[in-house]
């Protein structure tokens, strides 16, 4: 009996003017992107590409920034890292792609979605970062957790808070989510924060309504940031599925398997044809 050949992630980097993006990808056939939330990176989704890159030519890039690529040259805003998706996908020279955003990604999937319509064939949307109004925006500048620089002492000590804290947050998952987890929380750098600064700054509600290509908005029941945003945002995509799954926001590592087969039979269906529009 032959055994199914265990599929590999390879990594590269496409050279921009003002620096690299680094990206891991897997399988053939029709590309499928994915984008992470701010402090990760395509590190986060090494548990579920393998068991998407059976039906596709799986990308998850590293967004500026963040991961191993480099820092964009000033503080960006969401449509400049969108442009920027589009520029590293024309020079790995693919034309068409199915694209999942998560969290930061899912703002950025978004825009790109609004742009450029003709070239995303399904867009999902997971996490979509949603705030009730300005004051809520300003919160979340207040807090070291989720904003600014990381915290670093000169005694290590951070590593020893950040090891506690994940393992506490991990409990029952298998060694390996705990370790990526733990990996991209530590890679945290002086100006990774500036995602977070992004999504703040990008009115989201005013462009979920642009989107004229099948969506799926899918939601993790523990993301209880975004959760009561669900219906509002249901109505802003009047055409959209909705989806919410019980877990974690990280159901990429912490539940590969659910997260994976929820795409999946999402991206392979029949959806509705998106309309005919060109870039703009």
């Amino acid at each position: 009996m032959v055994q199914e050949q265990a599929i590999k992630i390879k990594r590269g980097f496409v050279d921009r003017s003002w620096g690299q993006v680094h990206y891991r990808t897997a399988g053939s056939g029709s590309v499928l992107v994915l984008t992470h939330k701010t402090y990760f990176s395509s590190r986060s989704f090494i548990r579920v590409m393998p068991l998407l890159a059976r039906d596709f030519r799986v990308i998850a890039l590293d967004t500026p920034g963040q991961g191993e690529s480099e820092n964009p040259p000033t503080q960006w805003t969401i449509p400049q890292y969108a442009t920027d998706l589009f520029e590293v996908l024309d020079t790995l020279k693919i034309e068409d792609f199915y694209l999942v955003g998560n969290s930061t990604g899912a703002a950025i999937a978004c825009e790109a979605a609004v742009v450029c319509p003709s070239r995303i064939k399904k867009l999902v949307l997971f996490g979509m970062p949603r705030w009730k109004d300005s004051a809520a925006r300003q919160d979340l500048r207040q807090s070291p957790f989720f904003y600014g620089p990381p915290e670093v002492k000169e005694d290590g000590s951070h590593y020893s808070a950040n090891w506690q804290r994940i393992k506490s947050l991990c409990v029952g998952e298998p060694p390996e989510c705990f370790e990526i987890y733990f990996q991209e929380v530590m890679s945290r750098q002086e100006r990774t924060y500036e995602g977070i600064e992004a999504v703040l700054r990008y009115d989201e509600a005013s462009r979920l309504p642009l989107i004229s290509v099948p969506t799926l908005l899918m939601w993790a029941m523990e993301d209880t940031m975004f959760v009561p945003f669900i219906e509002h945002t249901a109505r802003l995509v009047g055409h959209s599925i909705t989806k919410v799954l019980h877990g974690s926001p990280l159901m990429y590592l912490r539940d590969p398997k659910l997260y994976a087969e929820t795409l999946l039979r999402y991206l392979k269906s029949n959806g509705t044809k998106k309309a005919n529009v060109s870039c703009q």
